[in-house]
């Protein structure tokens, strides 16, 4: 019987994993670790930790010493890092792990769409075309593109960073993605003309994508990195059912 469940989170996936299992498994304590890159994020039901663990010989420590009986990931897809180390951690403290996977988005052959597999290749990829670019990719990695002068970029932030972005023309945005309208409407106020975006899945980021196929804007998806290893779960309903059966 699960007792106390950790959940790796910071996604929506998590939140409303931690929803479902307070309502169909009142008895279970739901912890949601959160590794605190966000100055507000959207609190999730449940207990809250905030901050790493120090890795997996951390993690494992804290399963332990709190006495998690199960731990789900469900951080973003291309958290790799923190994913591997939920995998070793749960095989050493001897804690079931599941990984709640959000499947990237897929579409038809004919979107003008071209996928990469890493934030170099999107980058020689804007090198030869891309003048206007919205660059969608969260405020960690912007510093890599910082050589690619002589464009106007559009940036789009949770929080606004603490030091200026390294482009001599650039504007940045804060908040989280807008309707599929608003976000049509962005592209054309701001005439851009190629979107740079991850491949993170899920429905509360993809409006941007579709508002640029819309408009006939090119798109480069850089796609997320192999999921961690099984079992995994693509919906919540699922993970809900493998907590139920431990």
């Amino acid at each position: 019987m699960v007792r106390t469940l950790l959940i790796l989170g910071g996604t929506a996936d998590a939140r409303a994993l931690a929803a479902a299992v307070r309502r169909a498994l009142p008895d279970v304590r739901v912890v949601t670790s959160l590794a605190g890159r966000t100055a507000s994020p959207r609190m999730p039901e449940g207990e809250v930790v905030a901050g790493g663990f120090g890795g997996p010989s951390g993690l494992a420590g804290y399963l332990r010493a709190e006495g998690v009986d199960a731990l789900i990931d469900a951080t973003h897809p291309f958290a790799a890092e923190i994913s591997k180390s939920a995998a070793e951690a749960g095989q050493w403290a001897g804690v079931p792990r599941l990984a709640l996977v959000r499947p990237p988005w897929v579409f038809g052959q004919d979107a003008k769409v071209r996928h990469v597999r890493s934030m170099d290749a999107a980058k020689s990829a804007l090198e030869n075309g891309g003048r206007r670019v919205f660059l969608a990719i969260g405020r960690q990695e912007v510093g890599r593109f910082k050589d690619l002068q002589g464009r106007y970029f559009l940036l789009r932030f949770i929080d606004a960073p603490a030091a200026p972005p390294p482009f001599a023309d650039c504007r940045v945005l804060t908040g989280p993605p807008g309707t599929l309208d608003e976000e049509r409407e962005l592209l054309r106020d701001y005439a851009i003309d190629t979107l740079v975006a991850k491949n993170g899945g899920g429905d509360a980021s993809r409006a941007k994508v579709d508002a640029a196929l819309d408009l006939g804007i090119s798109v480069i998806l850089i796609d997320p990195p192999p999921p961690p290893p099984p079992p995994r779960a693509e919906t919540v309903e699922v993970a809900l059912a493998w907590l139920d059966r431990l």
